[in-house]
């Protein structure tokens, strides 16, 4: 019976373990390949719209690339981004929405990323979280 139990626990931690491991901070720049939501905040208020904005990143041939994706209520519109980077704690980015550059720059805060956003003018700013979508 003590073996049993014993096996059961060591089970348990094991799996705790790799559960642990799966969840991981990123690192390095491949480490970011996936899916994030992204949640820009302006004047304290959410963006609006029909869904949060989705980032894909990639990393091919050794540099981070990606597009966000904006959800609209007759479809999406995808900006890629522009020289997006992460030195294993701030993730930066620029995206060209067709009006303005505007720049994303988050630090990784208990497996999240916070931060700011800007435009190129600087007219509007704002708070910025990303956290990457279930799989």
């Amino acid at each position: 019976m003590k073996l049993r139990a014993s096996l059961l626990l060591l089970l348990a931690l094991a799996a705790t373990t790799f559960a642990l491991a799966s969840e991981t901070a990123p690192a390095s720049p491949a480490d970011l390949v996936g899916s994030w939501s992204l949640a820009p905040v302006q004047n304290e208020e959410a963006a609006s719209g029909p869904g949060s904005i989705t980032l894909v990143l990639t990393f091919d041939q050794g540099k981070l690339a990606g597009v966000a994706i904006v959800p609209l209520q007759n479809g999406e519109k995808r900006w890629p981004l522009v020289n997006p980077t992460f030195d294993g704690k701030t993730f930066s980015f620029q995206v060209d929405n067709g009006e303005s550059l505007l720049a994303g720059e988050m630090k990784l805060v208990n497996g999240k990323f916070e931060g700011r956003w800007s435009s190129g003018g600087g007219e509007e700013a704002g708070r910025l979280t990303m956290r990457r979508k279930a799989s």
